[in-house]
């Protein structure tokens, strides 16, 4: 798929049909400014980066990259290449434990779901990380919290699959993992910190007594917070269950 995805982006990445294509596309002034002037598509991927301008820039551009790639097609190539270096160190940690297909195959094919489901109005920063986030996520995680299975060798020599016995996650793990999700995902950090009391307080009532209010209103407050992670890591985070009511 590399291969294919490296003549297509060669192809078209200077195709003056492309280009006419882009210099349709709408946005604040700063934005169109860009897509007015580029000479390839390479232009528009390095305005993406972290160093391509002001602080923030790059996600402003691939933020509304996201937002057409909900309708355009070619939008949604460029974002994806702007995700393959990622993509493809990332997918290769899990080399070993995908069978019958290619990871990065696997992550390019679950990249482009994660496209489509971004919410960059909720997601305002750190955008690529994000993106390659959710697309491990959905690529090789999902299914494997779902259902657990292994291959285990009997005496005939041959294999059986049977799922692995019920493991429970441990609710501090999970709190640790989502609030490192959340702060990549631009979640502010007054909300992580409720969280974080609550847990250190071991519960909403001792953490309430150590921030003298009241426990209705630190219950508020971590449901407001529990929302706004949810809402910043996507539907496919909530299939967790709930690691920050558990902790």
């Amino acid at each position: 798929m590399l291969s294919d995805l490296d003549r297509e982006w060669e192809w078209m990445r200077r195709r003056s049909s492309t280009l006419r294509l882009v210099r349709t596309w709408r946005g604040d002034a700063a934005f169109i400014s860009l897509v007015s002037t580029i000479r390839s598509l390479d232009d528009l991927v390095t305005a993406t980066q972290p160093e391509a301008g002001p602080t923030g820039s790059g996600d402003l551009v691939l933020g509304r990259l996201v937002e057409l790639a909900a309708a355009d097609r070619l939008a949604g190539r460029v974002v994806l290449q702007r995700l393959l270096p990622g993509l493809i160190s990332q997918s290769r940690k899990w080399s070993s434990r995908v069978r019958g297909g290619d990871p990065t195959d696997i992550a390019i094919g679950a990249a482009w779901i994660a496209i489509r489901r971004f919410d960059p109005e909720r997601r305002t920063r750190h955008i690529a990380p994000a993106l390659i986030a959710d697309s491990l996520w959905i690529g090789f995680r999902r299914e494997s919290r779902k259902k657990v299975e292994t291959e285990v060798p009997t005496p005939d020599s041959s294999m059986r699959v049977r799922p692995e016995p019920a493991r429970s996650t441990d609710p501090m793990t999970a709190l640790a993992a989502t609030i490192r999700a959340a702060a990549g995902a631009g979640v502010p950090a007054s909300d992580l910190e409720v969280i974080r009391c609550i847990a250190a307080a071991g519960g909403p009532t001792r953490a309430a007594q150590e921030c003298h209010v009241t426990v209705r209103t630190i219950r508020n407050r971590r449901d407001a917070a529990a929302r706004r992670i949810r809402r910043a890591l996507g539907p496919d985070w909530a299939e967790w269950g709930d690691p920050m009511i558990a902790a």
